[in-house]
């Protein structure tokens, strides 16, 4: 099932369980229009029906007074979390809106955690097959699958769906059925990330935000699981009118405002953090261009980075450059694009100058201290320097002695000290 996988409304991040409480007096005033809006997190990235800019086009039809995010009070415009709920922040604060925190869960007990050792009880199991037997026999379900094909296959045409599918009736008839059955069985547990507890939360913190803000014309941004509760909600309130997207339609797309076209095109997000935050602006910064330039096999093969992927993260060096003095780690994250842009002397002239402080014990990030030589030896090799390259990659082993990175020496050096390094650059 849906809620057993990946869960698109908590992401990475854990839910967890608190009796709900009850806010007095938090009912919004009479003649309210509410517009709960699913969004699908990371998959706005990939889906061209649905993208992040499609978010923004919904924002500016609907012209809300209060926006309400998918993220929690304690981490609003303090930590980077979900980008549309960051993006939708921004677009708000650019016009005038009020913006209000809404999401709920604790970091512990960790959840997922639980869940993980439940499931492999004999309790769990008898309980799962319970499960299966009522989704084998739901009407609802079957006519879902029907129209779009098994639950299993979601990655596969979840991919291609667009923001009327993930806000219409047949996929929020889906999640109320599966959640329904679910809790049927497992309660308000672990298994469902207490699912009841968290959205009864999070409606409690929504009522309140339009009550405090005055608000008579709302969005509530959420992943795309919580709609239907949420529609629920506020279709059991007289004084609300919850509003369907598709009575919104047709969207009034147009070219994107500069603070948005710099969010998405460029990567900076600046604009969403409250004063004081970032915290660590070198942090913020590197962990951005981890993303592009990075990532899962990126450092080890360099030639697979995206030509795109250089060209965005060129733009992110350039503000971090602006924006703070030279750090260890600003220095590494240049001399790789200029190892990237074929710039192997300049390269090696600001690597050099980071092995010199490696050597003398001044620099401890692990990740800076092992690559700086890896790649001062791989710019070497690309100028057919190969005394220098070698005697780079000798000493990356030494540097990997002792090291929890020692058993994957293999894996950091191949067979650099054997063949000269060699790559196509992207184009």
């Amino acid at each position: 099932m849906l809620i057993h996988r990946i869960n698109l409304t908590a992401l990475f991040l854990m839910a967890a369980w608190i009796c709900p409480g009850v806010v007095p007096d938090a009912s919004p005033a009479p003649g309210t229009q509410a517009l709960v809006v699913g969004t699908i997190h990371d998959r706005h990235a990939r889906n061209e029906n649905y993208s992040y800019a499609d978010v923004v086009h919904i924002l500016a039809t609907y012209d809300p007074d209060l926006i309400c995010v998918e993220t929690r009070p304690q981490d609003f415009r303090r930590e980077p979390y979900l980008k549309e709920m960051m993006l939708a922040t921004v677009w708000g604060l650019t016009h005038g809106k009020k913006v209000a925190p809404i999401d709920w869960w604790e970091d512990t007990p960790n959840d997922r955690e639980i869940r993980e050792k439940l499931e492999k009880q004999p309790e769990y199991i008898e309980k799962e097959k319970q499960l299966q037997r009522l989704v084998a026999q739901s009407e609802v379900i079957a006519r879902f699958e029907k129209l779009y094909g098994p639950e299993d296959k979601e990655d596969q045409w979840g991919a291609h769906q667009g923001y009327r599918f993930w806000n219409g009736k047949d996929y929020n008839e889906l999640c109320a059925e599966e959640y329904r059955l679910s809790m049927q069985i497992y309660g308000d547990s672990p298994i469902n990330l207490h699912y009841l507890s968290r959205n009864n939360h999070m409606m409690e913190l929504i009522r309140s935000a339009m009550r405090e803000n005055s608000s008579h014309r709302v969005i509530v941004l959420t992943g795309s699981e919580h709609k239907h509760f949420f529609d629920r909600e506020f279709r059991k309130n007289p004084d609300v009118e919850a509003l369907d997207l598709d009575g919104l339609l047709p969207l009034q797309v147009g070219p994107l405002e500069p603070a948005m076209a710099k969010f998405l095109d460029e990567d900076d997000d600046l604009a969403y953090y409250g004063p004081g935050f970032p915290k660590d602006l070198d942090a913020y910064y590197a962990v951005k261009l981890t993303r592009l330039v990075h990532g899962p096999n990126m450092d080890a093969f360099p030639g697979r980075i995206p030509a795109a992927n250089i060209e965005r993260a060129g733009k992110v060096l350039e503000r971090w450059r602006s924006s703070r003095p030279e750090s260890d780690r600003q220095n590494f994250d240049r001399a790789w694009m200029d190892f990237l842009g074929g710039e192997y002397a300049e390269a090696i002239n600001v690597y050099r100058q980071l092995a010199d402080r490696i050597d003398a014990g001044k620099v401890a990030d692990p990740f800076v201290r092992n690559d700086t030589y890896l790649d001062l030896g791989r710019s070497y090799d690309m100028l057919n320097q190969r005394a220098e390259a070698l005697a780079c990659y000798h000493r990356v082993e030494t540097l990997l002695v002792g090291t929890r990175w020692e058993s994957a020496k293999a894996y950091i050096l191949q067979d650099y000290e054997t063949v000269p390094f060699h790559y196509d650059r992207a184009h």
